[in-house]
């Protein structure tokens, strides 16, 4: 699963953004509007229309308890993010509210001021001056919400996984980066979260740095199939001594997560590859569902072969 936050300057298709993506993952979208009518259906309408106006109206108390209405918000989202396989957040604090989530991925979308006075005035029908207005007030209200809630400025990279200048890249291109950033992200959590219970051991780095050309070089094919890997990802212990301390691992080059197999390079001849067949077997039987395969120099030299007819 998910969390997508999108924090948007007004006027940069943030919003249409934020509506392509759950349509495009099948998922629940979460705005403003939406919270108001549902988290907070129960409660008067002109508390509701406090809560529209005022940030500082969600630190007030609900019924004389300590319990806020900032509280059943971060609840509500909470509950709902947890029970949805994905999730689109849009504006909220989304991005300070579930920054420490680890299944959370934090988008803010941004554009020059000319692109966003041009598209204001087009959406209502304003001169450029009103809608320089609309914008100056909009932004404002966002940067006050986050800020009066959270204690935090939208304004912070910190905040934010990716930054997309609309200016620049189309509302499709956005949402195409931000599926594969999830992607990405689900499967560097799932090899984490495998490792937290069993005895293997999360060996993910934030860069793949390869050992030798031949694992460079094996990347770059796998890249021209868009076959997707991960390089390295985890350690598996076969042997301890009588102190319980790892004396034999094997850490396969690749994952490929779509196959669920670990791949293991050797360009070395058939006698000298004995040992990584044990382990690779050992693997196996150690850890049940686990599948490695060892690429031999045969079937390497074929697989350079036919990237280089591609022109590689």
């Amino acid at each position: 699963m998910a969390v997508i936050t999108i924090s948007r300057t007004c006027g940069s298709l943030g919003d249409e953004l934020a509506s392509y993506l759950a349509s495009k993952l099948g998922c629940g979208l979460i705005d403003r509007e939406y919270a108001l009518g549902h988290f907070f259906a129960d409660e008067s309408e002109e508390t509701r229309r406090l809560l529209e106006e005022s940030p500082k109206f969600f630190l007030k108390t609900i019924n004389d308890t300590e319990y806020t209405y900032r509280d059943k918000l971060v609840e509500e989202l909470v509950d709902v993010a947890d029970d949805s396989s994905n999730l689109v957040v849009l504006g909220l604090g989304g991005c300070a509210m579930f920054g420490s989530r680890k299944d959370a991925v934090n988008i803010k979308v941004i554009a020059g001021i000319n692109t966003r006075i041009d598209r204001t005035s087009r959406k209502y029908g304003v001169d450029v001056v009103e809608a320089e207005n609309i914008l100056t007030s909009a932004d404002r209200k966002h940067k006050r919400f986050v800020s009066a809630l959270y204690d935090r400025d939208l304004s912070e990279e910190s905040l934010y996984d990716l930054v997309f200048n609309t200016d620049k890249v189309s509302v499709e291109e956005c949402a195409d980066a931000v599926i594969a950033l999830v992607n990405k992200k689900q499967q560097r959590l799932k090899v984490e979260l495998e490792t937290e219970g069993n005895n293997t051991i999360n060996h993910q780095t934030d860069t793949p740095i390869f050992k030798n050309d031949t694992e460079e070089e094996f990347a770059r094919i796998l890249d021209m199939y868009n076959i997707e890997w991960m390089y390295e990802p985890k350690t598996f212990p076969l042997e301890w001594d009588e102190d319980g301390n790892i004396t034999v691992a094997f850490s396969p080059d690749f994952y490929l997560p779509k196959f669920n197999l670990y791949l293991e390079l050797t360009t070395m001849e058939q006698k000298y590859v004995t040992k990584k067949n044990k382990k690779a077997r050992k693997v196996m039987e150690l850890y049940p569902g686990t599948n490695v395969r060892i690429v031999y120099k045969r079937d390497f030299l074929e697989l350079v072969e036919r990237f280089k007819a591609f022109g590689g």
